[in-house]
């Protein structure tokens, strides 16, 4: 609201030194937070008395008159205002009683709301504002929301809601009529006071009547209280067997108990649920009541509006005496805050506490009696929480308060008889124990390390995605084996609250050993009596290179045992003997690998490779001395194929004679290669081996008679036995003696193959073949 300074004349009331400004307040009502407004139809001014007990003008210059549509509230022209209204969402109503409209206020801005001006009837079913209105004395709001309008001139009650105006009671005519009928046929006298009940219905103070009329949710008009004679009979009993005496403000509880101001009789009425009635303030004396006097012995003077405060007071708009008084629940008469000062003490304590648990003890003392309604606390300039007093105390809690030391300011608000006040207090938070656990993990070594979880416990539900916890555990990539503890840290918004700790059973991240496998390669062939190179492959089924020894097994029995270089190990079996052998490799394992051995290999080791040498066709021939003889080998190879170069020579030949291999040399391999020996022999060789010797001696010794004889002759004798050594002595050319003069002489050559086989050894095959020579 806007806040207006005054300045007030000294003929105004007073009450305990406080000057007042009121001079004829004719209507009130109090908002939820319990704010009193207050119309002062002489003042054409509408006042607001803060449940902390300030006072303000929140409409109306002071000048009577209709101006300011559009502007601020405060500076607008009003014309005797009469009654007043406040909306759930802070809209003031006022009826602008002399003006013929209903005007409205929000945020400090006034407009008019229904009336046109123009002193009438006229404009149901329509616009509000296009209205006529005649005397609009009383306002209220109902359960809906919808405004309730005493038009008094006009002997009606009207409804506006959503910006249109409707006759919901009074058929226009004054007099009395109606009851059990519908409202709208009723007639109404002189209708000055309007409530509405939260179940619906509308109670009418029909002021010329002497009655209370209500009107039922259905549209059902009926007496609620008055017999229509003037008088003040009739407390105790039943409402509609007592008199009324100028009934003109109406107002109605959460109780459902009716308060009725009585002009004419001085007094404030209650009408309980049950219907009975009774007077709770005011003797029936005219004249005015001091502050704290007793309500129902207090003199009052022309009553005319009441309301019923948030707290259950009803207040009492007491026009002759210029005030409104409060009907305390001690059974004595206020003036609300702003027109009195009635002290309160407020004490605000706050224990040192944990998180979560920290609240503050509220005591609140004043006079009269004990103060109620909120206290707020805040934690500096924070709101942090609220509390109602019940018996002048609240316990707060405080479970928002975050870990540390904050300094908290509780405020009371008032609660329109006692003044608004604060104090001051320290509180030390702590944070709050959580415990973590964390969930068992198991990896092996080299393994990529996982994302750790677990759980955290003690944390508040607020609080519930505001605080995780990351685990971790002091293990990094390719850590050894070995057991790791999981510790926990706190993450989040809220964490600084909490303090953390591990539970006895939280997990542990074990890396294990890694699985290995091992692979054995032995060589693509083997052989008897040749090393057998072997090699061993230890790999990890994560990560990481095994180290330690391998063995080699040869059908289970450790041949050697070699360490492991970058994963691989290498040894040789010096003397495997032929045939199948059952290879394997066992790894021993080291800290960070299994033990692993690998599959079986069957590895044949054959016999060391050799060779043969042999003759194809003839290995028999003769030949006539001087001519060659050719004989077809073979060299091949045995057990596997022989890849050493074998050469071949041969002895036993004739004199004389030589012996050639084409090729010289070959390598059988897989298969057999051809050889061709050739011995080309000499001519000499058969008359050296083959001449007869008698025949030679006798020629010899005819010779050397003849040599003694003539010398001619000698010479003649030379040529004869040159020609008989051509022809008849050799045995050369072609045959002209039989064998038997002529034999052939036989030679047994050996052919001697030489080759070097796998293990480096010489190794040296013969084959004999025969010769003949003639």
């Amino acid at each position: 609201m806007v806040a207006l300074a005054i300045a007030f004349g000294s003929c105004l009331a007073r009450g305990q030194g406080v000057v007042s400004p009121l001079m004829r307040p004719t209507g009130v009502a109090y908002d939820p937070a319990g704010d009193l407004f207050i119309a002062d139809t002489a003042r054409s001014q509408v006042f607001e008395l803060s449940a902390g007990g300030t006072i303000s003008v929140v409409a109306g210059a002071a000048i009577q008159g209709f101006s300011g549509d559009g502007g601020s509230a405060t500076s607008a022209e009003l014309n005797a205002p009469m009654s007043v209204a406040v909306a759930a969402d802070g809209t003031i109503y006022i009826a602008d009683t002399g003006n013929q409209r209903i005007r409205a206020v929000h945020g400090g801005s006034i407009k008019t709301f229904a009336g046109n001006g123009a002193r009438g009837f006229a404009g149901d079913g329509g616009p509000a504002t296009a209205a006529a209105l005649n005397h609009p004395v009383a306002l209220a709001l109902d359960a809906t929301g919808a405004l309730l309008v005493c038009d008094q001139g006009n002997e009606r009650v009207r409804r506006i809601s959503a910006g249109h105006i409707v006759t919901i009671a009074g058929n226009g005519v004054q007099g009395f009529a109606g009851d059990g009928g519908a409202a709208t046929s009723a007639e109404l006298n002189e209708p000055s006071g309007v409530t509405a009940s939260a179940d619906g219905r509308i109670f009418i103070a029909d002021t010329g009547n002497q009655r209370v009329r209500v009107i039922s949710s259905s549209g059902i008009i009926s007496n609620f209280a008055g017999t229509g004679v003037a008088g003040i009979l009739g407390d105790g009993g039943s409402a509609t067997g007592a008199q009324l005496n100028r009934p003109v403000g109406v107002a109605i509880d959460s109780a459902n108990e009716l308060f009725i101001a009585e002009e004419n009789s001085h007094r404030l009425r209650r009408i309980s649920a049950n219907g009975i009635i009774t007077t709770i303030a005011g003797s029936g004396r005219q004249g005015a009541a001091v502050d704290g006097a007793v309500a129902v012995s207090s003199a009052q003077n022309q009553p005319m509006g009441t309301a019923v405060s948030p707290f259950g007071w009803p207040v009492i708009a007491d026009v002759s005496n210029h005030s409104v008084q409060i009907v305390f629940t001690d059974g004595r008469l206020y003036l609300p805050g702003g027109l009195s000062s009635h002290p309160s003490v407020l004490r605000l304590t706050a224990l040192d506490a944990v998180y979560g648990t920290a609240q503050s003890a509220i005591t609140i003392a004043g006079s009269p009696a004990t103060p109620q309604g909120i206290v707020e606390i805040a934690d500096g300039t924070t709101p942090v929480a609220s509390a109602s007093l019940a018996q002048g105390a609240a316990a707060v809690p405080l479970s928002t308060l975050t870990a540390g030391t904050h300094t908290l300011s509780a405020t009371y608000a008032g609660d329109g008889l006692h003044g608004s006040t604060t104090a001051t207090a320290t509180i030390v938070v702590l944070p709050a124990p959580v415990t973590a656990t964390a969930a068992d993990v198991t990896i092996s070594y080299g393994a990529p390390l996982p994302t750790l979880t677990g759980s955290v416990s003690g944390v508040l539900p607020r609080d519930q995605g505001n605080v995780s916890a990351v685990f971790r555990a002091g293990a990094q990539p390719m850590a050894p084996a070995g057991s790791y503890p999981i510790t926990a840290t706190l993450s989040g918004p809220a964490s600084a609250n909490y303090t953390l700790s591990s539970s006895p059973n939280s997990g542990t991240l074990t890396i294990v050993p890694a699985a290995t496998t091992a692979t054995l390669t032995p060589p693509s062939a083997a052989y008897a009596t040749l090393p057998l190179q072997l090699t061993a492959r230890v790999g990890s089924t994560t990560s990481g290179t095994p180290t330690g020894m391998v063995q080699f097994l040869d059908a289970g029995n450790v041949i050697a045992t070699a360490p492991l270089v970058n994963g691989s190990a290498s040894a040789i079996e010096l003397n495997p003997s032929s045939g199948s052998h059952t290879l394997s490799v066992a790894y021993s394992g080291d800290t960070n690998f299994q033990v692993s051995t690998s599959a079986k290999v069957i590895e044949a080791v054959n016999a060391m490779p050799d060779f043969t040498v042999g003759v194809t066709g003839n290995s028999q021939q003769t030949v006539i001395a001087g001519s060659s003889a050719t004989f077809n080998l073979t060299v091949g190879s045995q057990g596997a194929p022989f890849t050493g170069a074998v050469t071949l020579s041969a002895t036993g030949l004739p004199s004389g004679a030589t012996a050639g291999f084409s090729p010289p040399a070959v390598v059988p391999g897989a298969s057999t290669a051809a050889v061709t020996m050739t011995v080309v022999t000499r001519a000499t060789t058969a008359l050296n081996t083959s001449t007869n010797p008698e025949l030679g001696f006798a020629a010899t010794g005819v010779i050397i008679l003849l040599a003694f004889r003539r010398k001619r002759t000698f010479l003649r004798l030379l040529s004869v036995l040159a020609i008989a050594g051509l022809f008849g002595l050799t045995g050369c050319g072609a045959r002209t003696a039989p064998e038997s003069v002529l034999p052939v002489q036989s030679f047994t050559i050996q052919v001697q193959a030489t080759g070097t086989n796998l293990a480096g050894n010489v190794v040296v095959h013969t084959l004999n073949v025969k010769l003949g020579l003639e």
